[in-house]
């Protein structure tokens, strides 16, 4: 049998529904993460080099992107974080396994250390990269700002200081599509990174 709410109640109903709605019953976060092979990464190798040493990372990001939730921009100055769309595990350590990865098949070798990991073989460059903004508008754009040094493996002797700013359009408003573009801005950064290692004498 149903029964009314008496009128002097239903205020208090109504604050318990809602309450209920945020802190239970919501629709379960969507994680994402980087894809390695995409935008400028997906092109053709540019060298074939076995016996190179690379030692990537470390990789810097600003704390306002190096968190949880999905960073997009509103304005010059104004961020939006998304609680229910996430990063499957840590930005910073995303980007810097596709970094890592997309160098060893765009210059054609398996030896990679990867940041902390100390290499067990001989080192020729190092690679270090600072995010300094890497975000977009979803249905828009994302923004890739970097610097980067490559370095020498042994008395670490920076060998190339260089900027990038990339742009990436999205396919859609969609965050799947926001963050493949942010995929393939990164895949861009480092197929600059791989020509001037490729670019660099044999060491």
């Amino acid at each position: 049998m149903l029964r009314r709410i008496p009128r002097t109640l239903l205020p208090c109903a109504l604050a318990a529904a809602a309450l209920l709605g945020c802190f239970g019953g919501g629709a379960a976060p969507e994680y994402f993460t980087l894809a390695s092979g995409a935008g400028g990464a997906a092109g053709p190798a540019l060298a074939a080099r076995p016996d190179l040493g690379l030692a990537v990372g470390p990789l810097d990001a600003p704390s306002y992107l190096d968190r949880p939730e999905l960073a997009t921009r509103d304005g010059a100055n104004r961020l939006v974080y998304w609680d229910d769309h996430r990063w499957g595990g840590s930005l910073r350590a995303d980007a810097l396994r596709v970094l890592a990865d997309d160098l060893g098949r765009l210059l054609g070798t398996a030896r990679i250390a990867v940041y902390p990991d100390a290499a067990s073989f001989p080192v020729d460059y190092r690679v270090r990269v600072e995010l300094l903004e890497f975000e977009g508008v979803p249905g828009q754009a994302v923004t890739l700002r970097a610097r980067w040094t490559v370095a020498a493996g042994s008395d670490r002797k920076a060998l190339a200081v260089e900027a990038s700013q990339i742009e990436a359009p999205t396919a859609s408003a969609s965050f799947e599509d926001l963050v493949a573009a942010q995929s393939a801005a990164l895949g861009q950064l480092t197929r600059e990174i791989a020509e001037k290692i490729a670019s660099l004498p044999a060491r």
